[in-house]
């Protein structure tokens, strides 16, 4: 299987985090958080999902098992940092604690998944308002994943005015990657509705044996998890829930401050990162 492409900045040695976008994202997307961990002495290994920005677009049969697909990708991709884990220090080269895993939406629903099923494979996880399956009917799925493609499609009539929306709410680095990055989106994938792995999102919450971060907002129709998800979260003594109020989905562009301070002090502690 081909791997799937990824941006990896920082010192081989320091303690990696494996960021992971949404729906329609990509690694590029990611742009400001990666230098933002970068200078905090971090190993950022960002990374595209399957039929996005540089990574392999989906087969008719994986599509089939789309959700199952998300998450053996994260799990190739840990494998293979284990691995050159242990080739350092079979050479007598410093080695780093496993990986934190950050996604957003559907890269913190498929993190959560491949830290329930392997949790060998990493220290932690850091949850930014994820995607929740079993919230939604498929044919809401459905008829979500159509309207994303005919917004994609419709976009590209005219990218510049793509771009000024984009600078309106989303970090300056982080506009012009976005609107290339949704329209590298494979419509295949658009169109099946996937944006999680298939497994309940309360099954998987109280399934979490690894420390794990999870950030919401209470934005009405925006923020997926909200307060009523964090309060559930919250019986896991594993979770430690953050609420930040009038941040919506995308808890790093609506409010940025309160969002590194508490993914930096939590991993600080994790890590112990100073």
């Amino acid at each position: 299987m081909t791997p799937l492409a990824r941006i990896i900045a920082g010192p081989d040695d320091a303690p990696t985090l494996v960021l992971l976008h949404g729906i329609t994202g990509s690694a590029v997307s990611l742009a400001e958080a990666i230098d933002h961990w970068v200078v905090r002495g971090y190993r950022v290994l960002a990374v595209d999902a399957r039929g996005h920005g540089l990574s392999p677009r989906w087969e008719p049969a994986q599509l089939e098992r789309a959700g199952e697909v998300l998450v053996e990708d994260l799990i190739a991709v840990l494998e293979d940092l284990e691995t050159a884990s242990r080739g350092r220090a079979a050479l007598g080269l410093p080695t780093s604690p496993a990986p934190v895993v950050i996604g957003h939406s559907m890269g913190a629903a498929t993190a959560m998944v491949a830290a329930v099923r392997r949790p060998d494979l990493v220290s932690g996880v850091v949850l930014e308002d994820p995607a929740r399956f079993g919230t939604r009917s498929p044919r809401e799925l459905l008829a979500r994943g159509a309207a994303r493609e005919r917004a994609r499609a419709a976009e590209v009539t005219d990218l510049p005015a793509a771009v000024g929306r984009a600078l309106e709410t989303v970090p300056e680095v982080e506009a012009l990657p976005g609107v290339w990055a949704a329209q590298r989106t494979d419509p295949a994938l658009l169109l099946s509705g996937v944006v999680a792995p298939e497994v309940p999102w309360d099954e998987a919450i109280a399934a979490l044996d690894v420390p794990a971060l999870l950030l919401t907002g209470d934005r009405p129709g925006s923020a997926r998890v909200g307060r009523e998800g964090l309060a559930t979260a919250a019986r896991s003594s594993q979770i430690t829930p953050v609420l930040v109020p009038c941040a919506g989905h995308q808890v790093r562009r609506s409010d940025p401050e309160a969002f590194y301070r508490a993914v930096d002090s939590w991993l600080i502690e994790l890590l112990s990162v100073g």
